[in-house]
């Protein structure tokens, strides 16, 4: 038998950036107690931001990325959703059955 948890997030305020870490591992202990497994290589980190500013270093074996889907809405790092209204318009113009 196989169990899956997916899509879990941690949202963790820029005041404390260096307990990221930290949160991962309590996941990944809390995944092991609960007989599931984090899966490294499938999790990634995302670094909200609306400004220029020295990013925290990179979780070693945590992919960063700038755009990230959660909870069928794509954003990206600097809080904008355009790519996300431009791939639901190209995708309803796909499914259009009108003819001009």
């Amino acid at each position: 038998m196989f169990k899956y948890a997916d899509d879990a997030y941690i949202v963790i305020p820029a005041v404390d950036a260096d307990s990221r870490s930290a949160e991962l591992e309590h996941v990944d202990w809390w995944a092991q107690n609960n007989n599931l497994r984090l899966n490294r290589a499938k999790s990634t980190e995302i670094i909200f931001t609306n400004y220029k500013c020295s990013l925290p270093p990179q979780i070693s074996d945590i992919r960063r990325v700038s755009t990230i889907k959660m909870l069928g809405v794509t954003m990206t790092n600097h809080l904008s959703a355009g790519e996300h209204v431009r791939d639901f318009l190209l995708s309803a113009s796909a499914h259009s059955h009108c003819t001009p």
